[in-house]
């Protein structure tokens, strides 16, 4: 059986309506796997918690449960801080990603309409 292959001009009618469709189906496949990368990074804090003595026996007690919870304390402000940056990193991502998208369908519309 021969293969029909269609009319030449309705392949080449809408040549960039078929790129940018390849182009946005391509990019979903980046998305997926950074999809794991992105809870990874979003994981909880491993910050260990001091253990609250029971009851106060000596002053040893308090000084060591004290350099525990700023152990601790420190540790929750670093995640605090990555977690920030990292935030930061992306939104600036995401808008340059925007910008870019917004600049290419700007020029594309452009050529399409002949201006």
């Amino acid at each position: 059986m021969k293969m029909v292959s269609p009319p030449l001009h309705e392949t080449q009618e809408h040549p960039v309506k078929n790129a940018l469709i390849a182009i946005l189906l391509t990019s979903l496949v980046p998305t997926a796997l950074l999809a794991d990368e992105l809870v990874d990074s979003a994981a909880p804090p491993a910050c260990k918690k001091p253990q609250l003595p029971s009851s106060v026996r000596r002053a040893d007690d308090t000084s060591e449960f004290q350099e525990k919870f700023t152990v601790y304390q420190d540790c929750i402000k670093s995640y605090i801080d990555t977690q920030n940056k990292l935030a930061t990193l992306h939104v600036g991502a995401a808008n340059k990603a925007v910008e870019e998208a917004n600049a290419f369908v700007n020029e594309t519309n452009a050529k399409l309409s002949g201006k």
